[in-house]
């Protein structure tokens, strides 16, 4: 793969609570230059960042009852309702992690067709935050999310204590990898990292250090042609 190919499938990230303008300026201003697919902000920035984004192909990503995920259905519906009006591409939605984990399976997957409901014609991923699940439970998320016709499963929001594991992409690809895609987010730091989920079968990655990553690239790149 080439930079540009690997910069497609970087949803860059910029979700810190203390975010400012000036963030929210330098992940869109990295983004068109590298062509990262998506900016993942905060919804209160979106129609900013489209502005920023316009004539460049870079979408923008919003989080959904993120990251806690223990919102009520209705407000999930109510806020993918709302980025989808101020131009959301993606949404990222993470569950409601307790109903999984209490066996509230129904209420689990009728929630995320709500959401499906509220996006059609969006790019729709759902967070199952792997950290506080057994590998039953990821194989059950998987499986639920993948029935409830999401696009993506994604291991995790990047706020737990631990983000994203080569054991949980590779379960996660072998429950469902042939029924929709793989995002891994939380941790990853580097090139090599990356490159170590995509041959384990993810396609689709969030980076807080998105243009790090590329960076580390073309450095790579320039030595070896060096």
């Amino acid at each position: 793969m080439n930079t540009y190919q690997i910069a497609r499938m970087i949803d860059s990230t910029m979700l810190k609570p203390d975010t400012t303008r000036k963030d929210i300026e330098t992940v869109c201003e990295y983004a068109k230059k590298y062509g990262f697919i998506t900016v993942a902000i905060g919804p209160a920035w979106i129609k900013y960042a489209k502005e920023l984004l316009a004539g460049s192909e870079t979408g923008v990503d919003a989080p959904v009852g993120f990251p806690n995920g223990y919102v009520t259905t209705e407000v999930k519906v109510f806020e993918t309702k709302n980025v989808v009006e101020d131009g959301a591409d993606d949404i990222d939605m993470v569950i409601n992690i307790g109903w999984l984990k209490s066996g509230m399976f129904e209420e689990v997957k009728n929630e995320i067709l709500a959401v499906r409901n509220a996006c059609r014609g969006v790019t729709l991923k759902v967070i199952l935050e792997t950290h506080y699940l057994t590998d039953e439970e990821k194989r059950i998320g998987a499986v639920i999310t993948a029935d409830a016709g999401a696009d993506f499963v994604k291991t995790s929001t990047g706020f737990a204590d631990t983000g994203c594991t080569k054991e949980d992409v590779k379960l996660l690809v072998n429950e469902v990898g042939s029924r929709i895609r793989v995002k891994a987010s939380g941790g990853i730091r580097s090139i090599e990292n990356l490159i170590r989920y995509y041959e384990l079968g993810a396609s689709r990655f969030g980076l807080s250090n998105a243009h790090e990553i590329i960076e580390q690239l073309e450095g790579i790149g320039k030595m070896s042609r060096g």
